[in-house]
């Protein structure tokens, strides 16, 4: 892992999975936004905050998915660390089992299996329309990012630099994705729309970017990707096909490979999402036969 400063006292920790945001309250005390992948971040994140000689005072959970909650629980534990979250994500976080809404084709078992360890007490909720928190002393810009979870939150600190979570990815992890993670493909627009207002001096980007001044470029790229995936979905869809069949289809096109479980329930989520999108639009019908859907163009 690599510490990077951005400006101020906010920095930008590059581990393998993602970037995770720092902020220094002091020369020692930090809090962090997002904690990274448990398997392979915490050996590195443990090392990184002792040899720089950081206490850990607080960490923020931007959304409960696996890469960006799995070594909370850990850093609280050790540091006595306080935990922030928007509400929804604060309620997903804190039972294995709650992990099933941000992972709804895992069974419950696989949840206690994969994210016992990940779950944590929230110490500092957010509410759905909070655009502020003091937390640890410091005053944070709360942006409320729904769409790729449902209670994701971006957050702004005190030196007007954005850590956006997965709002938005940048070039590099666009050409490499296949099909975008979202929860409501209508919100997480809408979102990425709003950060384009934010006028901040620089933007974390969990998946390995940081942009500095305009971030309106991205939001484009980023907004082009998803229409363009949707024309893909349509693409794939013969009229009367059953969501297992158009599914398999896209699967082929787009080269799916893989037989893990989790990865295969995340293709499901990910795929449903846009399913949902695409019927609210107005773009595909659903006809029903014997208890089954069967989608169409329009």
């Amino acid at each position: 892992m690599e510490l990077r400063h951005i400006c101020g006292d906010t920095y930008a920790i590059e581990g393998k999975g993602a970037v995770i945001g720092l902020y220094r309250l002091n020369e020692q005390d930090i809090v962090l936004m997002d904690s990274g992948v448990r398997r392979t971040d915490r050996e590195d994140l443990d090392a990184l905050i002792a040899d720089n000689g950081f206490t850990v005072k607080g960490i923020f959970c931007s959304h409960a998915h696996y890469d960006h909650s799995g070594n909370t629980a850990h850093l609280r534990a050790r540091w006595s660390a306080l935990t922030c979250a928007q509400i929804i994500e604060a309620g997903i976080a804190a039972t294995p089992e709650a992990y099933h809404a941000n992972y709804p084709y895992t069974t419950y078992a696989q949840c206690r299996e994969w994210f016992s360890e990940e779950c944590f007490p929230t110490d500092v909720i957010i509410g759905r329309n909070d655009n502020h928190v003091c937390f640890c002393g410091a005053d944070f810009g709360i942006v409320q990012l729904p769409g790729h979870a449902a209670g994701q939150i971006g957050i702004i600190t005190p030196d007007n630099v954005a850590y956006l979570a997965d709002c938005l990815i940048g070039p590099d992890t666009l050409r490499a994705s296949k099909l975008p993670t979202s929860m409501c493909i209508e919100d997480d627009l809408k979102s990425k729309e709003k950060v384009r207002t934010l006028g901040c001096r620089a933007y974390i980007l969990a998946h390995h970017d940081v942009i500095e001044g305009d971030i309106g470029p991205t939001v484009d790229a980023n907004l082009a990707f998803y229409h363009r995936k949707a024309r893909e979905l349509l693409d794939c869809l013969a009229d009367g096909m059953t969501a297992d069949q158009w599914r398999s289809v896209l699967s082929e096109a787009m080269g799916f490979r893989t037989h893990n479980d989790f990865k295969l329930g995340v293709i499901r989520r990910n795929f449903g999402s846009f399913l949902l999108y695409l019927e609210d639009m107005g773009r595909i019908s659903v006809h029903w036969d014997n208890c089954t859907k069967h989608y169409y163009h329009v």
